[in-house]
């Protein structure tokens, strides 16, 4: 199987030759000097390790860029602005930022490679947090005020973002991505940021908006939500998923039971963590966490194997290393 082949598999139902491997999104600045300095780049690195797809990411600034949110203070001012062409060439080929600096275009140039094409887009309640903090305010905090105080403001505002990610993500599938990564985290430790009701009432019709619109041209949509969602999984799986990410077991929630409620046509995308595992073992023990994950997740459904966030560069990248290569070894499926 190509790297595409085996990673539309594992997000449809269907069984690979060898479990996907991913590294999640974007690269942390100084992980990313760490691996250039010893591989020669990101790229010869990935290779080495085997991984299957490749993440453009969307821009994160609705309303003429980061420089404009800096003036913009309140729910009213956003409700009358007129966001940015998501048809706009410049949605698919302007970097997101430092870190998530691989655009959706550069992405698709590895479809050469036969790699799964990956666009990361943003969910409503983060792209919320984003209008305030570039404004110097505290901008969770200030998301989680508004949907207390300002319910209906706040449902007409992630109305409003969720058909401009709509259109971009219609943009980025008319361009040739495989898959959408929908990004929009719900949970903290061993809990939500916010009630199921609160979820169910505003956050859920804006992205179903969005999943709508990907599943109009049948392709899947992988979310990804830090924290516990465990609350809201039956909603999560109303809105169509094919995979979640990272089903994080440091904050809480189990694989095993994860497993159970979404079934085994439902792919996981995770299994290493990035606060419990990577940055505290070694690679002895770092082998030893991916045998224990693959146990779980490897035959009891669609399975990628993937960092839970980004590889943080309080990391050893031997470590790193020991853990790909062992998911390399541990990959492949028999009959």
């Amino acid at each position: 199987m190509t790297s595409r082949e085996r990673v539309m598999a594992a997000l449809t139902g269907k069984r690979p030759d060898r479990v996907p491997l991913n590294f999640f999104a974007g690269w942390n600045i100084a992980v990313r000097e760490k691996v250039a300095a010893r591989y020669g780049s990101v790229e010869a690195f990935c290779d080495l390790m085997h991984t299957d797809i490749v993440t453009g990411v969307l821009p994160r600034f609705p309303f003429g860029g980061a420089e404009a949110h800096a003036r913009i203070m309140d729910l009213d001012q956003y409700l009358k602005m007129e966001p940015d062409d998501p048809e706009s060439p410049a949605i698919l080929s302007t970097p997101c930022d430092e870190v998530l600096n691989m655009t959706v275009n550069e992405a698709l140039r590895y479809h050469e490679k036969e790699k799964a094409v990956f666009c990361h887009a943003w969910g409503v309640f983060e792209l919320s947090q984003f209008l305030y903090e570039h404004g110097g305010l505290p901008g969770t905090e200030l998301a989680l005020l508004n949907m207390a105080a300002e319910p209906e403001k706040t449902k007409r505002m992630y109305f409003k973002l969720a058909e401009w990610t709509a259109d971009c993500v219609e943009n980025a599938i008319k361009a040739g991505v495989d898959v959408i990564e929908l990004s929009d985290d719900w949970g903290q430790q061993r809990t939500m940021m916010f009630s199921p009701k609160m979820w169910w009432e505003m956050i859920y019709p804006a992205m179903k908006i969005i999943f709508d619109r990907a599943q109009r041209y049948n392709i899947p949509v992988l979310l990804h939500s830090d924290g516990d969602v465990t609350l809201v999984l039956d909603g999560i799986v109303k809105l169509g998923i094919a995979g979640l990410h990272p089903v994080q077991e440091s904050s809480g929630m189990s694989p095993q039971q994860t497993r159970e409620w979404l079934g085994p046509n439902i792919c996981i995308m995770g299994g290493l963590d990035t606060i419990t595992a990577l940055p505290i073992m070694t690679p002895e023990e770092i082998r030893v966490e991916v045998e224990r994950v693959f146990a779980i997740l490897k035959n009891s459904g669609g399975y990628i194997f993937s960092g839970s966030h980004m590889i943080q560069d309080d990391t050893d990248l031997d470590v790193v290393v020991a853990a790909y290569e062992r998911a390399y070894e541990l990959g492949e499926y028999f009959g």
